[in-house]
């Protein structure tokens, strides 16, 4: 099975990456420009990927990761994925959040006094950005087919079992698509939580990453990003004893690791899942490309008139089947000499497809 680099996990702590690889197992080490990359395969698909440990929150060390691993490794997904904090009341610990939408809570905000003549208050402006409307129709409609069924009720199984109380879960995790707000800023004040709130009351997650992710994935018009927390806390004044709070075995920050470990899990069956809407047309473990993908090969040898020509006309012959054009070449681990081997010259670089709509990230 041929393998093909596709997702960019981007994980905030290194305590993370230990809950991380717990699910998600590196088999591999590689440097790129003088930066430290975890490579992984998906299990049971031709999907690999690499994992950065940013080792530190933010906005900005979030971005710069993003926009490497979209142009110096070509990923076509990039992924942030660890804890998050529950900003709606039916988010419960241990959840999963994933964005429909990120907004930067804090972007281009003014500090004005306070109403009273003492102290400050902030004038909101904000930026946002969509997620990309193929995936979340995906997310959306995964525990309704058949096959994601299956593998949500085995999810639920598998964290009800890691459940930090002891025994089973008093519910099994539950899955939000909704808005996330992000900013540089840990927030464990209620009242900071609920000004937050009252800017989007569909608000379900809270984090400190997904603003820079979006930003560089929005730039660079090669790749999409999904956001997914799992909820450690509810941004308020029990942050702390939550953070350290130890399980029944009295393993220390037991909520951290099974937030983290839900969210990664419920990572891979979604990307390993039949359908997922990869950004270059191609499911996993298939060798078929897009009718897009063809177009772009038949267009080196003739005119891009020519190649639509093309196109058209064998859609027209052909109408329910794909072409069979020979599938381009990737980039592909090195793993002896830690870099990325580039495409033949005679071979398509990995489709570029424009955003579904504009502000999708």
């Amino acid at each position: 099975m041929t393998k093909v680099r596709r997702v960019g996990v981007i994980v905030p702590l290194g305590e993370e990456f230990e809950y991380v690889r717990e699910a998600l197992t590196p088999s591999r080490a590689e440097i790129v420009d003088g930066e430290q990359y975890h490579g992984f395969d998906l299990p049971a698909s031709s999907v690999t990927g690499v994992i950065r440990v940013l080792s530190d929150m933010g906005q900005a060390q979030a971005a710069l990761t993003a926009d490497r691993m979209i142009n110096r490794l070509g990923v076509s997904l990039v992924v942030v994925i660890g804890t998050g904090a529950g900003l709606d009341g039916d988010v419960r610990l241990g959840d999963v959040a994933v964005a429909d939408q990120i907004q930067e809570h804090l972007r281009k905000a003014k500090v004005v006094p306070g109403g009273d003549g003492s102290g400050v208050t902030f004038e909101r402006a904000a930026e946002s950005w969509r997620a990309n409307a193929r995936l979340l129709d995906h997310v959306r409609n995964f525990g309704w087919l058949s096959s994601g069924e299956a593998a949500l009720a085995r999810w639920r199984k598998s964290a009800a079992g890691r459940w930090p109380g002891g025994g089973a879960g008093p519910t099994p995790p539950r899955v939000h698509v909704g808005p996330v707000a992000t900013g540089d800023v840990v927030v464990a004040a209620g009242t900071f939580a609920s000004w937050i709130r009252e800017a989007n009351r569909k608000f379900v997650a809270l984090d400190m990453e997904a603003g820079g992710a979006a930003l560089a994935a929005y730039r660079n018009e090669s790749a999409d990003l999904l956001v997914i927390r799992g909820i450690s806390d509810h941004a308020n004044e029990h942050k702390k004893k939550l953070d350290a709070g130890h399980d029944a075995v009295r393993e220390r920050n037991a909520w951290r690791r099974y937030a983290v470990r839900n969210a990664v899990e419920y990572l891979v069956i979604l990307l390993s899942s039949t359908g997922f809407p990869w950004r270059d047309g191609k499911a996993a473990g298939t060798g078929v490309p897009s009718r897009v993908s063809a177009a772009l090969k038949i267009a080196q040898s003739v005119s891009l008139a020519d190649a639509a020509v093309s196109l058209v006309s064998d859609q027209l012959a052909h109408p329910d089947t794909g072409y069979e054009a020979d599938r381009p070449t990737v980039d592909q681990y090195d793993v002896d000499q830690y870099e990325v081997d580039q495409p033949d010259d005679d071979q398509p670089d990995d489709d570029q497809h424009p955003h579904d709509s504009a502000g999708d990230f």
